[in-house]
């Protein structure tokens, strides 16, 4: 009977003792996941499982803080483990979608680039049949240093590309876009205001 009670307390004894220690592979498992992640760029390609990993580290974090505090005879770690594994799991799956994200990122900017560089060439194209004449020499001036400035602006969509930086490509690649329709619709607007004449 003694020896039943003893061994009753020895076992109570280490569990609580399994129980009272930081789980530190699984947290470091949690902190490789969330670098990984970070390396993949999720906050710029996985925003929201981004969000949604940092905060389960932050509920890690509050936990494992928070049996720090408590006596080590107290302490039970339960919880963080559980947390660290949420943590490692939010990390990867946001991994794995800035990865795809980036992917499509990378798919739809060379999709733009090719998109502004076909609006470029109409604007181009466009100030080479603008209505020439009186009063419309300093216009069209101004409308060749726009189209070069777009040139400029693709050459830095092209960087951006060339650099990983999808998201950069997209708004330059949009800004060519929008400032060549620009020129477009005013040397149409010249056009039928001359016709109109």
């Amino acid at each position: 009977m003694r020896t039943t009670h003893i061994s009753w307390v020895v076992a109570v004894g280490l569990v609580l003792a399994g129980c009272s220690q930081a789980p530190t592979v699984d947290v470091d498992a949690a902190k490789h996941a969330l670098d990984e992640a970070r390396q993949a760029q999720a906050a710029d390609y996985a925003p929201q499982s981004w969000t949604a990993a940092q905060d389960a580290q932050a509920k890690l974090d509050v936990e494992l803080d928070a049996q720090a505090q408590r006596w080590s005879a107290l302490r039970s770690y339960t919880i963080a483990r559980q947390l660290a594994l949420e943590t490692k799991t939010a990390a990867e799956r946001s991994r794995d979608e800035a990865v795809a994200g980036k992917e499509q990122a990378k798919a739809e900017a060379s999709t733009m680039m090719a998109q502004a560089r076909e609006e470029t060439t109409r604007a181009h194209s466009a100030i080479e049949s603008a209505p020439h004449g009186k009063g419309t020499e300093a216009d069209l001036a101004t409308l060749k240093t726009d189209a070069t400035s777009i040139d400029d602006t693709l050459q830095e969509a092209q960087r951006a590309f060339d650099a990983g930086d999808y998201i950069g490509a997209k708004a330059k690649s949009q800004a060519a876009i929008d400032a060549a329709k620009k020129i477009e619709d005013e040397i149409e607007q010249a056009k039928a205001a001359r016709r109109a004449a």
